[in-house]
């Protein structure tokens, strides 16, 4: 029977095409999904999976990140709500979301929280109850339970949160988790005591996102370092472990010394640390180790810099020489970051696609697919292109000509150039606009050149988007805007939080600038990522794969906050002359309608609400 019957609504264009052809693909290869923000992938996946569901297969959701796991349950919940089906599913999350010991120590990490449960889960009544007398019944009657629901039902029954989901997951026929999950191997055995993989189906959402996954990478700051030598200090530490600490110390200042304000620049790890220290750096993470021990008995958070200083070392030895693995140094303000940087996405995920019945890959940012597919070492697949959902008199894209942010340096003519272009369209529209910069180089310099001012000048509320903007402060400033009331002007970075992260449904944003094209800034670590990319796919296709098609899936994924439906209407303007030789690289719906302008021409456009 066709796996229409499993789809909740009222198909809308290409929904009913595209379901029929992946229920049918879907039993042969792995399937590659570019669909446009607004189309409904999640149900049409959700749909198209079910007769594999029916015939006892589970399906495995994963996101970017764990606040989005709660999103294909609770399109299951309707699915099952209105069509009457026995399916069950779980949004599922880790300790540090799901621990209830954890909440009274104040903030803590997924190492922290790891630790607390390793010291902590016999003694824990939680845990112990799990172990007693864990009954999933309580959990399977209430239907497809997002990870809160999750957490307030094992709460009524005294169980461990965390625990009852993993108990939960062997019912589930749907289970959401994060990318770690599956991506990472070193969770490979948490995963495969949830479900059999070779009677699983991995769905990977805004899976454009994987080509940057770094699965091996590590960090530690001077800051870090600066923390251990006071442990190391006040623990009476061996004289040898505080000079190998000094040393180390000595060694960051001087490569602080010779970077600008956010350069970087290649380390070697025998510059810090070689194989003799070894002993040494064991020892380090042994009186780390009891300070972890001692803090948590104290009710503190279970954390030493020593223990992350000393596992940190011994794993760049560890891993010193290995092709696709680059030490970095960065400088940021007056604090170092070194870094162990994995750039080995489509070697390491070629193995893991394997494991699995089948894949599915989506995206509204995935074509070029054959790129997408090569980056993340997908083979034995079958594309799906969905065409522009959006209607042609709703949508106007213009490209400036005059404008770009070519080049090291944003020259102050520009600056202004740009302001001017900003403003004339900020007097058009008359709606909540974004403009989306190639940098937070180039926001500051719109900035310093009046952009703010100009537009508060207009009536216009502005919203900025800072370096280091904690999530408190992120989410006061999303509100604001989205509650500006037609009224608002949002200034980001593409590629960040509300570029790529936040949703803007209906009239919370309407038009979108693009000023210049996020193309990586070409520090050590982006040369060293794009000499790897060449090493692997040749000069041109490595610098298409590692430089050109990001920075276009950025402005993609940018253009597309405004879009969010296929009933949305949108001004895109697209800042910088040089989009024009990647308009094949852009969303569909771009190409189709883009017409240029000057940039004194912004004040006349055609605008699809006036």
């Amino acid at each position: 029977m066709s796996a229409l019957r499993y789809f909740p609504y009222t198909p809308r264009p290409y929904q009913g095409e595209v379901l029929r052809k992946l229920s049918k693909s879907i039993t042969k290869w792995h399937v590659c999904l570019h669909a446009p923000t607004g189309f409904g992938k999640t149900p049409v996946v959700l749909s198209a999976l079910m007769p594999l569901i029916e015939r006892g297969y589970t399906v495995l959701w994963a996101v970017r990140t764990g606040n989005e796991t709660d999103r294909p349950i609770e399109e299951l919940k309707v699915m099952v709500e209105r069509l009457g089906l026995d399916v069950f599913g779980i949004s599922f999350r880790g300790k540090k979301d799901m621990c209830p010991l954890a909440r009274k120590y104040g903030e803590l990490d997924h190492s922290d929280v790891t630790y607390l449960c390793s010291q902590r889960k016999k003694s824990c009544p939680y845990y112990r109850n799990y172990k007693r007398y864990f009954d999933p019944t309580p959990f399977l009657d209430r239907g497809p339970l997002t990870y809160a629901e999750v957490y307030e039902v094992a709460l009524m029954e005294e169980v461990c949160p965390y625990f009852a989901q993993r108990g939960l997951a062997p019912h589930a026929d749907v289970v959401s988790l994060s990318y770690n999950y599956v991506v990472n191997p070193i969770f490979e055995w948490s995963l495969k005591s949830l479900v059999d993989l070779k009677r699983t189906v991995l769905v990977v959402d805004e899976a454009h996102n994987l080509q940057r996954v770094e699965l091996g990478s590590a960090e530690i700051t001077l800051g870090t370092i600066r923390r251990a030598m006071k442990e190391a200090e006040t623990k009476g530490a061996p004289e040898k472990l505080l000079s190998l600490l000094s040393r180390v110390e000595e060694r960051a200042l001087e490569l602080l010394s010779g970077l600008g304000d956010e350069d970087d620049a290649e380390y070697r790890v025998v510059e810090f640390v070689d194989g003799s220290d070894k002993v040494l750096l064991k020892e380090a993470r042994k009186i780390g180790e009891r300070i972890r021990r001692k803090r948590l008995d104290e009710g503190k958070r279970p954390h030493s810099s020593l223990y992350r200083f000393a596992s940190f070392w011994l794993y760049a030895l560890e891993v010193e020489g290995t092709r696709g693995l680059a030490f970095i140094a960065e400088r940021d303000g007056d604090n170092l970051r070194l870094c162990i940087w994995d750039m080995r996405a489509a070697e390491i995920l070629a193995d893991r696609w394997q494991r699995f019945k089948r894949c599915v890959f989506m995206s509204g940012t995935l074509k070029p697919i054959e790129a997408f597919a090569e980056t993340v070492g997908l083979t034995n697949y079958v594309s799906i292109a969905v065409p522009s959902i959006y209607r042609a008199e709703n949508i106007r894209v213009y490209l400036v000509k005059g404008l770009t942010t070519r080049g090291e340096v944003l020259s102050p003519e520009m600056s202004k150039a740009y302001v001017r272009a900003i403003v004339s369209l900020l007097s058009r529209v008359g709606a909540s606009t974004a403009v989306f910069t190639a940098s937070y180089r180039i926001q500051e310099e719109l900035l310093k050149a009046g952009l703010a001012e100009k537009a508060r000048e207009l009536g216009y509320s502005v919203f900025l988007e800072r370096r280091h903007m904690r999530g408190q402060e992120s989410r006061r400033v999303l509100e604001g805007f989205k509650s500006s009331r037609g009224r608002g002007l949002l200034i980001a970075p593409m590629g960040g939080r509300f570029a790529e992260g936040a949703d803007f449904p209906g009239e919370e944003l309407q038009v979108v600038f693009l000023a210049g094209i996020p193309f990586d800034k070409p520090t050590t670590r982006i040369m060293l990522y794009l000499q790897y990319y060449e090493e692997l796919y040749g000069k041109e296709r490595g610098r298409l794969y590692g430089y050109i098609v990001p920075a276009l899936r950025r402005a993609a994924q940018a253009l597309g906050r405004a879009l969010r439906s296929p009933d949305d209407k949108a001004v895109l303007v697209l800042g910088d002359e040089r989009y024009r030789r990647y308009l094949s690289l852009l969303p569909d719906y771009v190409q189709e309608r883009v017409e240029e302008v000057e940039a004194g021409e912004l004040s006349k456009i055609d605008v699809p609400w006036l």
